[in-house]
């Protein structure tokens, strides 16, 4: 037996939409396809089947002129979905991105469809803001709640903001529309533009960028990461023979080999040194020279990108390759020597290195962290002469960015390109020295 339908339609002649009545409801109903494909279901208000179809027909056109779409989520439901998001990734940050969403983003935009947010609604937010702790809900609190990349709080008095609180919360929001647009709840030509990027002051981005590591320095390290420790002692002896089986420690090699991998590529401490498997290094020759190349994967910060290996890095890598429990072609490089998992984080070998070797800080007392390497080989390229664009590709960094942050040049380390004639402007120019001719030889037995 046929199942008795649940409503009678009422059709318009040539729209998609159709009307019905529920059972025991004297309104009529709406379901209304949209241009975009998308169906919707709404109350008309109206007791006569002909008024509720030119009111859905009206309304279709109000909701299509808006160009809003009634099925989007809601703000809320998409912050909550991505603070989810990044917590399941363990990211550092996602505590404070829950702090920042939960005071200032929800209680403004949250009844908010993400499709209705526009640069309109934004500018509403930015007055809003301004006067939170001033006029707004902030006004009432002494106090505010911070929460630490560790994920640990603590109570200090108000702050009533500054240029980096402001950018971290338009960090916060971008990760949210992000989101949205990512999972397909929001058009990417929907997005609005949040927060404006002013240029640092070159004052600022000297201030704030981490110290390399001058060449001598660099070699310290490398013999540092040379002179390898072994395990505990062991001897084993038959008769008058004896054979040292003491193996290597394995977890300083580990170190070394991260170490000698970043001064050598200049590439991402964390973020790219974790993905790079043995497999990812290859060999190409150019114009009869040879040459490690290395493939950055594609999930990092800027994509996928080929990076030349420097030699020094490379002999060493293929020494610690042949020492290595994890040597296969799919196995990650800087990898635990126990489980084969790759090692994230190297700060406490690192600044027990740099505390061994006398050098924390440099000569403006920055400390020195592990991406002061990175630092390190754009630095030493430059002054090497090497092309500001080439560096820029090998790193990942656009060239522009490679002169503001990662130049470490000063007017000492260069002081003798800036020696010319002009430098006995109303004097006599010194005659210059003849140089001594070096010893002859001695002569050999």
């Amino acid at each position: 037996m046929a199942r008795a339908k649940r409503f009678e339609y009422v059709y318009a002649e040539n729209e998609p939409i159709a009307v019905y009545q529920r059972s025991g409801s004297r309104f009529w109903q709406a379901r209304i396809t949209l241009t975009n494909g998308k169906s919707i279901a709404v109350s008309t208000q109206q007791t006569d089947p002909q008024k509720a179809l030119q009111w859905a027909h009206d309304h279709k056109i109000r909701i299509e002129a808006t160009d809003q779409d009634p099925t989007a989520k809601t703000f809320k439901k998409v912050a909550e979905a991505w603070l989810k998001a990044i917590e399941a990734e363990g990211s550092k940050s996602a505590a404070a991105y829950r702090t920042v969403a939960e005071r200032y983003h929800i209680p403004f935009f949250g009844t908010y469809k993400i499709t209705q947010i526009n640069q309109q609604v934004l500018a509403e937010y930015e007055r809003w803001r301004k006067d939170y702790w001033s006029k707004g809900p902030g006004s009432k609190l002494k106090t505010e709640t911070i929460v630490r990349k560790d994920g640990k709080e603590y109570v200090r008095a108000k702050h009533l903001g500054s240029a980096e609180k402001a950018y971290g919360e338009d960090t916060t929001l971008r990760g949210i529309f992000k989101y949205a647009v990512d999972h397909d709840m929001l058009p990417a030509s929907k997005m609005p533009v949040i927060g404006t990027k002013k240029a640092k002051s070159t004052k600022v981005i000297k201030a704030r960028r981490y110290p390399a590591f001058n060449k001598e320095q660099v070699e310290k390290i490398l013999a540092y990461c040379n002179a390898q420790p072994s395990s505990p002692k062991k001897i084993v002896r038959d008769g008058d023979a004896e054979m040292d089986l003491t193996r290597p420690n394995l977890d300083r090699q580990v170190f070394s080999a991260f170490v000698h991998l970043v001064l050598g590529t200049g590439l991402r401490p964390g973020r790219e040194h974790v993905l790079i498997k043995w497999k990812h290094f290859r060999e190409e020759t150019v114009n009869g020279v040879e040459h490690q190349i290395l493939r950055i994967a594609p999930e990092t910060k800027t994509g996928e990108r080929d990076v030349r290996c420097d030699t020094f890095a490379m002999a060493h890598l293929t020494a610690f390759r042949s020492l290595s429990n994890f040597s296969k072609d799919d196995d990650f490089v800087i990898a635990d020597q126990l489980t084969g998992k790759p090692v994230k984080d190297f700060k406490r070998q690192f600044n027990t290195m740099c505390k061994a070797l006398g050098m924390e800080g440099d000569a403006h007392g920055k400390k020195f962290v592990p991406y002061s390497m990175r630092h390190t080989y754009a630095t030493l390229k430059l002054e090497a002469g090497v092309n500001i664009r080439l560096i820029a590709n090998n790193i990942g960094n656009a060239p522009e960015v490679l002169h503001a942050h990662y130049g470490h040049d000063s007017t000492v380390n260069r002081a003798n390109e800036l020696a010319t004639d002009l430098d006995y402007l109303g004097f006599q120019k010194p005659k210059a020295r003849p140089k001594k001719r070096p010893p002859p030889p001695e002569p050999t037995a």
